[in-house]
């Protein structure tokens, strides 16, 4: 199994097993205030200093209220040759979508970090990710989540093409 491959296969299995084990009060279905909720996400992160990357989200969200929440983003993407670390603190505002008994959230994010990359030369600058997503609860337990998240950097590699604007599109889970 190649590097990369085998690596999303361990880091799926931590973001499983971090959800499993809930050391902390969490609910995915409707937080309250006060309630922290964790998630992972496997998707491609396009336009990166090497193209388009394999990249692996991990987040944790305090909810300040029902609609608000705070929490680190953690980003990872990888090639054969590049790897990248992003981390940035984030704000959501979550949204009931109507028409579908409070299952389904749209979710409106920012924040600022910052991030390291290495491929030919190593380089770490700033980072403000942007994005919306949705959010569907499976359960009071589970939700299944896809975002879409725009990070918008400085970072020099040393290659001619370096990034700027790094779409990224993920799929994961909430507990």
């Amino acid at each position: 199994m190649r590097r990369e491959a085998r690596f999303f296969v361990y880091a799926l299995v931590v973001v499983f097993a971090i959800g499993l084990q809930r050391p902390y009060t969490t609910n995915a279905a409707d937080p309250k205030t006060g309630t922290w909720s964790g998630g992972g996400a496997i998707g491609f992160l396009a336009d990166t200093p090497d193209g388009t990357a394999l990249a692996l989200n991990l987040n944790l969200d305090y909810f300040l209220n029902r609609d608000v929440s705070v929490g680190p983003l953690f980003q990872l993407a990888a090639t054969g040759d590049l790897s990248q670390v992003g981390f940035s603190g984030q704000g959501k505002f979550w949204i009931d979508l109507p028409g579908v008994e409070h299952r389904a959230k749209l979710t409106l994010q920012g924040g600022i970090g910052f991030l390291h990359a290495d491929l030919v030369e190593p380089d770490t600058s700033w980072l403000i990710p942007v994005g919306i997503g949705l959010d569907y609860k499976l359960n009071p337990k589970i939700s299944l989540t896809t975002t879409f998240l725009l990070n918008f950097t400085d970072i020099d590699t040393g290659r001619r093409k370096d990034a700027h604007v790094m779409p990224g599109l993920t799929f994961g889970v909430r507990f």
